[in-house]
């Protein structure tokens, strides 16, 4: 197929085995010429592993200034409790005046800016929190090899790991779909979802 393999950056490995046995380039992105004549400068950047054996790859074209980034529907928002009564409120809080086309267009503008800002709040430190996790069972474990933990550390340490599994779940879910080429082909539930509350209104 005269496929190329474009320069990786970040790690050697994509695949690692549990027991850190063995490791190996599984995965890779591999483009056309026509490609690398539009977008000549692309690169595979490899990412950080979370709970899976394989790291998840992203291509960029260092080039391109793809502009500011659209707004985005993510999946993992229904993992937090409490969002649909977030959605649901923030809808009939707006109180737009006018014909109900300009209403409608408001009041989603004004619910994407809170929805934008509560997700910059609940997710945008997941990554920080995952550390602060590791870091905090890590000085569990030590703690432990040298004196023992008493009941109340030993169910510090599993509420720990909870969090952490918690996390990187989140985490997982949103580097999966930020990986997509088609948004859309997520958008159905979501889709339905915002009708649903719309339609009751």
């Amino acid at each position: 197929m005269d496929l190329i393999d474009i320069p990786m950056i970040g790690r050697k490995f994509t695949w690692y085995r549990d027991n850190g046995t063995a490791k190996s380039r599984l995965d890779r992105i591999l483009v056309s010429q026509e490609w690398l004549d539009l977008w000549p400068k692309s690169k595979q950047y490899v990412l950080d592993r979370t709970v899976s054996d394989h790291c998840a790859l992203i291509c960029k074209n260092i080039l391109i200034d793809w502009g500011p980034k659209p707004f985005r529907y993510l999946d993992v928002w229904h993992t937090e409790k409490g969002f649909k009564d977030f959605v649901i409120n923030c809808w009939k809080a707006q109180n737009e005046n006018g014909n109900d086309m300009w209403s409608l267009k408001e009041k989603l503008k004004t619910l994407k800016l809170s929805l934008k800002a509560w997700n910059k709040d609940v997710f945008g430190h997941m990554y920080r929190n995952k550390e602060d996790i590791t870091d905090k069972i890590s000085q569990l474990d030590k703690r432990d090899e040298q004196y023992g933990l008493d009941e109340n550390g030993i169910s510090e340490r599993k509420q720990l790991f909870a969090d952490l599994r918690k996390v990187n779940l989140r985490i997982e879910m949103i580097e999966k779909q930020k990986s997509r080429s088609k948004w859309l082909e997520a958008g159905d539930s979501n889709t339905k979802f915002f009708h649903g509350f719309i339609k009751s209104e």
